[in-house]
């Protein structure tokens, strides 16, 4: 099943064991990504938890994101369509995950103190 998304403010997330942020295909038409989604929750420490979402670009999409040279900490928005996936690992064991599937993607932030989230007038 696809769902349609649309994600006003998430935070790129930091690279496995100190790797780059954003994965690119080696012939550069597509690229991964992790982001961190924030939500308000009383109970959580700084009254936030955080949903996890793996990213996936194609194309324009993904030459788009290239020239945003985004990085780990900026805040983007996105709208795109959100599936499951499936695929072996190296042992033959089958494992599924949710993939965001992205279709526009805008720069908001850096997500620094400096980029004021007082802003939602």
């Amino acid at each position: 099943m696809i769902y349609s998304v649309c994600i006003t403010k998430a935070v790129v997330s930091p690279g496995y064991d100190k790797t780059e942020a954003l994965k690119f295909s080696e012939n550069g038409e597509s690229v991964r990504f992790r982001i961190g989604i924030p939500h308000y929750d009383a109970n959580a420490e700084n009254n936030t938890y955080w949903e996890n979402e793996t990213v996936k670009a194609f194309g324009p999409i993904c030459d788009q994101i290239k020239k945003m040279k985004l990085k780990e900490g900026a805040v983007i928005a996105l709208t795109g369509e959100k599936y499951f996936d499936s695929w072996e690992d190296e042992e033959g064991e089958p494992k599924h995950a949710s993939v965001i599937k992205v279709s526009r993607v805008e720069y908001v932030g850096t997500g620094k103190k400096s980029d004021s989230d007082d802003d939602d007038e």
